[in-house]
């Protein structure tokens, strides 16, 4: 049953229960308003405290090499959500708010443009988010962080996609992982440069991507390296960077989620890898890129995002 339910924001939600977990439901253009705000839990550096967006189909801009031809109905998730120990991080996908889907009736995405690819997805909203909710065992993710907190190898996605134990564990022998892009290590405090020789930039090229991936708001304060994640202006991508061009979205990707071979040194052909996009800071400002995601979801007709909230009258499991 769907009821209506108040909000902070002094407007009603939607409330249901979908496979036992409470969600509520917003339109697509409310989303950094509606989930809850990135964690900031002492330790975990100011890359991570944002919410992101997973543009596993490349809604947002043509000309991305990956992109995923069956991509799950997932919107964004707060990155930094979840309980940390150490370098280890567990996030639950089903209640709590931090990861947040589709609210669809069909797996057939509008095409962006008459050129674009055909995307499906692999389940609406509301059949992954069952396929996952048995356990929160099932629901959660577990994140294996590097020192710097900028690559991270990424369990448990199987474990509740494939039922036969023998393909799963083949699954698992995949490496999952979660990359920050060049540029922004490059230009947040604290995140090593170099973590391999495959990914470097020389400093003229990362200078002509800060104008393009971080333009000055009104003045050449926040330019340069090591500029955000420090107190004041430059503390975050929504306080120090203007408007971004839809030309330059290819290149100013934050992270790329990857599939890779065992071993992790080939990426799985079809499902090679997505983007991943920085939508809103910890305080809840929308970055430069929000607007984007948000308009290339639209445009794919999806209308209406929802999260788990807890799970309705039982103890977790």
């Amino acid at each position: 049953a769907m009821v209506a339910t108040s909000s902070q924001f002094g407007m009603a939600l939607e409330e249901e229960t979908i496979s036992g977990i409470k969600v509520v439901k917003y339109p697509v253009s409310e989303v950094i308003q509606r989930m809850p705000k990135p964690l900031t839990p002492e330790g975990i550096p100011a890359h991570l405290q944002y919410i992101v967006g997973l543009d596993q189909d490349t809604a947002v801009v043509h000309g991305f090499s990956g992109g995923f031809p069956f991509a799950d109905p997932e919107y964004a998730i707060a990155l930094s959500s979840g309980t940390f120990n150490g370098r280890k991080q567990k996030l639950n996908r089903c209640h709590g708010g931090a990861w947040t889907f589709y609210d669809v009736e069909t797996t057939k995405l509008h095409k962006k443009k008459s050129w674009y690819p055909p995307r499906e997805l692999t389940a609406t909203g509301r059949d992954f988010l069952a396929k996952i909710s048995d356990t929160d065992s099932d629901c959660t993710l577990t994140f294996g962080w590097n020192e710097d907190f900028s690559e991270a190898k990424i369990d448990g996605y199987w474990d509740s996609n494939i039922d036969n134990s023998h393909f799963r564990g083949i699954a698992n022998s995949f490496d999952l992982v979660i990359e920050m892009e060049p540029y922004w290590r490059w230009k947040f405090n604290g995140v090593d440069m170099e973590p391999g020789t495959w990914n470097r930039l020389n400093p003229s090229k990362l200078e002509k991507m800060d104008a393009m991936c971080c333009p000055p708001k009104e003045n050449n304060q926040c330019l340069g390296e090591n500029k955000l994640g420090v107190e004041g202006l430059c503390e975050t991508i929504s306080t120090a960077c203007g408007e971004v061009s839809e030309e330059n979205l290819s290149a100013c990707v934050m992270f790329t989620r990857r599939n890779l071979f065992p071993g992790g040194f080939l990426e799985i052909p079809i499902m090679s890898n997505y983007p991943v996009y920085p939508l809103a800071d910890r305080y809840g400002n929308p970055t430069p890129y929000n607007k984007f995601y948000e308009d290339a979801v639209s445009a794919r007709g999806v209308e209406t995002i929802f999260h788990g909230t807890e799970r309705a009258g039982v103890d977790e499991l």
